[in-house]
């Protein structure tokens, strides 16, 4: 991972981190390693804590090194926060039935950025990542997920009304179809 991220630094491309699990593992001088520099840093919501304790930096600090920090907060949802702008709350899509939790950060993971990718708004990325998590958690195992581009598109809707499926639909029709 550092690796990777050193060479992003290097070439000027823009990376996110999700140093996840190996924050335990790694010391504070190689987080700080890690996370320097990147444009978004992913981490569920005990992982601040960790990232304070191993770094030493405020989040005020840990906001002066990456561009967004993201904050999942599993049933809860998600915080995308950036420096000197307030920390957006963007709930979880409600009545999940969970059959299985794996996966379910990782498909945030996948629907955030490809929702900024996409020229979404923050706010309306993390809801596209909510509603991705909410299918990959009704499903067992962390492959076999099918998702329907109707079922996909319907789940914000009754979370975040209208307005956020009108700005999301168009993206699933073109990543279901290859373009637009």
């Amino acid at each position: 991972m550092r690796r990777h991220t050193d060479e992003c630094r290097r070439t000027a491309t823009r990376f996110a981190a999700d140093p996840s699990q190996q924050i335990a593992r790694l010391s504070g001088t190689e987080l700080c390693d890690l996370v320097t520099g990147a444009d978004h840093l992913f981490v569920n919501d005990h992982e601040p804590a960790l990232l304070r304790d191993k770094t030493g930096w405020t989040q005020e600090l840990l906001l002066e090194r990456v561009g967004t920090l993201v904050v999942t907060h599993g049933a809860a949802g998600a915080s995308p926060i950036r420096a000197g702008i307030d920390a957006l709350q963007v709930p979880a899509v409600p009545d999940v039935d969970v059959v299985d939790p794996t996966g379910g950060g990782d498909a945030f993971r996948a629907g955030y950025p490809a929702g900024l990718a996409h020229r979404l708004l923050p706010e309306r990325a993390a809801q596209l990542g909510c509603a991705l998590a909410s299918v990959v958690l009704e499903t067992v195992g962390t492959q076999e997920c099918r998702i329907e581009p109707r079922d996909l598109v319907s789940r914000p809707g009754f979370t975040y009304g209208r307005r956020c499926v009108d700005e999301i639909a168009p993206l699933i029709a073109w990543s279901t179809t290859g373009g637009p």
